[in-house]
């Protein structure tokens, strides 16, 4: 379980550069949304406004994979 917290926290850092990237090609701040990032994998989801699943959508992606990542990375630390 380790691993897999340490692999979501290496996607959210490679998600992350690649806003920063992003931002620093087109001059103005880029934030990539979780629903932009699933158009472009071909997987359009449509959600009704103003419900929970539209709040996850508009999140960035290195946020809601970044989060459980630290998580599950505090959780599962080696105990001394």
């Amino acid at each position: 379980m380790r691993i897999f917290a340490w692999i979501l926290v290496a996607l959210a850092l490679m998600l992350l550069g690649y806003d920063a990237v992003s931002t620093l090609d087109e001059g103005i701040p880029v934030i990539t949304t979780t629903a932009e990032f699933m158009n472009i994998a071909g997987l359009e989801l449509s959600v009704p406004e103003g419900g929970v699943g539209k709040f996850f959508l508009d999140l960035p992606l290195w946020t809601l994979i970044g989060v459980p990542g630290v998580i599950l990375t505090l959780v599962f630390r080696p105990v001394n």
